[in-house]
């Protein structure tokens, strides 16, 4: 008489049906990460434009003198500055004092502003001379991403919308 014993533990094809299940639920789940973590690269860099033009914003208002950020287009970048040399103009000009320049990530392909010297600058009361507007545009293969930043004259006070296509 003999029967057969139950045997503990797993066999290979348990095993191995396992793994296929765990690849395939990981091969679905990547495509989910590498959108949010274009999102989250987006959202990073246009966090660093608002800090920047709040940073220019406090240091004119704590310093008593006019700060600013200038934009740069075509090399993708932003420069916070000082405004030393002219100051009536409102602009970035050779002589101003560079506190710190910074370029966004290579997904990004516009860097936009309407401020007419490109700049926008506060002066010491945290008011600018106009409204104005920061766009950035950033595009993947996954994602497009279109974010707005509102400078407000009167107030100087930064508001921020994106958008994700």
């Amino acid at each position: 008489m003999f029967g057969r014993r139950f045997q503990k533990g797993i066999t290979l094809v348990e095993v191995m049906t396992t793994v296929v299940i765990v690849g395939i639920i990981a091969a679905m789940a990547v495509p989910k990460f590498q959108i949010a973590f274009e999102r989250i690269k987006f959202r990073s860099a246009n966090r660093d434009i608002t800090s920047q033009l709040r940073l220019a914003r406090s240091y004119a208002v704590s310093s008593k003198e006019q700060h600013g950020v200038h934009f740069d287009a075509d090399a993708l970048s932003y420069t916070l500055f000082l405004d030393k040399v002219n100051t009536g103009a409102m602009v970035f000009e050779v002589g101003d004092s560079v506190i710190s320049v910074d370029t966004l990530p290579s997904e990004f392909q516009l860097l936009w502003t309407d401020a007419p010297t490109g700049a926008i600058v506060f002066r010491p009361n945290g008011a600018t001379s106009s409204t104005a507007n920061v766009v950035t545009l950033a595009a993947t293969p996954d994602i497009v991403g279109i974010h707005v930043h509102n400078v407000l004259a009167a107030t100087g006070r930064i508001q921020t919308n994106s958008a994700f296509y």
